[in-house]
């Protein structure tokens, strides 16, 4: 028994979520998503001063609910097609001020301004991607964030179980294109 428990856990997929970033306190919060698919975005609510108010993430086609302090202006970031997340980086006082999130593309998109201690997050494998975010948010803004990363879950393989069916084919991956970022 002790065996399949360790070769279970030899097989799952790899994931890791880092240490929250910011001074933190106040309502926690997970953004969840991931069982509809791969990040394909991020909205980022901005307020006054340039303070970090509220995130939500696309995963396939649907936005998360959004988390964080109420109020900010949404800038939002959409991945291209087979894109993803591999580093955020930001910076922090009592609030998140600043957040800038990188591609596999080498594209970048930033939120916020830079203001108190920096800080930078990376996955801990080669090949792995951002799965999802969580945090902490008092009645201002976001107080503090971390990164849960890890790889990407397996797709469904095109060629399973054959099935008769009498419709015409379809094809998944529509490419996404990148919104420009609007500046407060």
């Amino acid at each position: 028994m002790l065996l399949f428990l360790v070769l279970l856990l030899l097989s799952s997929p790899v994931c890791s979520a880092q240490e929250m970033q910011g001074p933190g306190g106040g309502s926690y919060f997970y953004v969840r998503g991931e069982e509809q698919g791969e990040i394909q975005g991020i909205r980022i609510f901005v307020g006054m001063m340039g303070l970090i108010k509220g995130i939500q993430l696309k995963f396939g086609e649907h936005w998360s609910p959004r988390y964080g302090a109420p109020g900010g202006r949404a800038q939002e970031f959409l991945l291209w097609s087979g894109e993803r997340i591999t580093a955020v980086a930001g910076s922090a006082r009592a609030c998140i001020r600043h957040l800038r999130w990188s591609t596999s593309r080498g594209r970048q998109a930033t939120f916020g301004r830079p203001a108190g201690a920096r800080f930078s997050a990376h996955p801990p494998a080669a090949g792995q991607q951002l799965l999802s975010a969580n945090g902490q948010h008092g009645l201002f803004c976001l107080s503090g964030i971390g990164f849960k990363w890890g790889s990407a879950p397996e797709k469904p393989s095109a060629q399973g179980p054959a099935v008769v069916t009498g419709g015409p084919a379809t094809s998944e991956g529509k490419g996404v294109t990148a919104r420009p970022l609007a500046h407060s």
